[in-house]
């Protein structure tokens, strides 16, 4: 017999509870379910404009659904509005195990109009860093330095000694299917 279809009102345990939003379904089908919010609907989150939290169902149980959180992406808008005339984009992408889980960290850093040599320079030491200060950190932790740009002006302060850097930013944070 199939289950009535209610309102589900998400927590995300990871957040206190925090109410992140609701789903339409039943119990069943309410597990698995990704959700995309905005990171500053979130109390207590300060953090720049752009940035949304993937939280994924874990369960469900009378009216409540329990997320947790599973990924951070940056809007492709605010990429896009980075790179600007004469500038290089470079794209860098790290696998990082937090949490005893794969994950992908990808970021984005626009410098000047460079030639490769540089370029390469960049990439290996941005490279570098993402694999410190990813380790012994669970995702949580990562998530919040993220939204705070701590970690873009340690990483911005860092490559900006190999070549100016116009702006560094994390643009995505996501759990590898493996």
């Amino acid at each position: 017999m199939n289950q009535p279809n209610l309102w589900y009102k998400v927590k995300a345990i990871d957040f206190d509870n925090a109410d992140i939003g609701s789903i339409y379904g039943n119990e069943t089908n309410a597990i698995n379910r990704k959700i995309l919010v905005n990171a500053g609907n979130i109390p207590d989150i300060k953090t720049k404009q752009g940035f949304k939290l993937g939280f994924r169902v874990i369960s469900s149980a009378e009216n409540t659904a329990n997320a947790q959180l599973e990924s951070l992406v940056l809007s492709k808008d605010q990429v896009g509005r980075m790179v600007r005339h004469n500038s290089s984009k470079l794209d860098v992408v790290r696998k990082a195990q937090i949490n005893e889980k794969n994950y992908a960290i990808k970021a984005v850093i626009i410098i000047s109009k460079a030639e490769n040599r540089y370029k390469k320079f960049v990439r290996e030491e941005a490279n570098e860093f993402i694999d410190g200060f990813a380790k012994n950190k669970n995702l949580k932790e990562l998530v919040l330095e993220v939204l705070s740009g701590k970690v873009q002006n340690q990483l911005h302060k860092k490559l900006s000694k190999i070549y100016p850097t116009r702006a560094v930013e994390i643009r995505m944070i996501e759990k590898l299917n493996n």
